[in-house]
């Protein structure tokens, strides 16, 4: 015959299980903040370099489809210290899209303008290249002579 003190224990208790929650809510609420904000440096750097680029490609689109009647073709210039950037007509300086505000944190480092001709190249020929940093994370967005344009970390 089994009596109660010789029972097998098969569970845990209410108050053994409460614990195990709370230690594992106290661990969670520190590790995840401190990942978090490790990558948010590389995410905001990568994210407004890949938005640039898209700016980037729109003017040399325009600059194409526009080129029999828009010989100077479309341009992409920061502005003030590098705080935001506008897409331009080039031949007739009106402003086409922006100023679009470049993240507050993340900075910018490199060429200020970046123009394309009718055919889709860079005028002036050359590479051009423009760096966005945060939280030591630099993202750069590469521009080659003839348009092709990436974007590296």
């Amino acid at each position: 015959m089994i009596r109660g003190s010789d029972k097998i224990r098969t569970a845990f208790s209410l108050v053994e299980l409460i614990l195990i929650v709370a230690l594992l809510a106290i661990l969670v609420s520190i590790i995840i903040p401190r990942a978090g904000w490790d990558t948010m440096g590389k995410v905001q750097s990568e994210t407004t370099a890949r938005q640039f680029s898209n700016y980037l490609k729109l003017a040399r689109s325009l600059a194409i489809t526009h080129a029999s009647s828009n010989s100077s073709g479309y341009k992409v210039v920061l502005s003030g210290p590098f705080t935001s950037y506008s897409v331009i007509n080039a031949g007739t300086s009106e402003t086409v899209k922006g100023p679009i505000n470049i993240p507050e944190g993340v900075t910018c480092s490199g060429s200020s303008e970046f123009q394309f001709t009718p055919l889709g190249q860079l005028q002036g020929g050359g590479t051009l290249t423009l760096q966005f940093t945060k939280s030591g994370d630099t993202t750069v967005v590469t521009i080659t002579a003839v348009g092709r344009i990436t974007v590296t970390q």
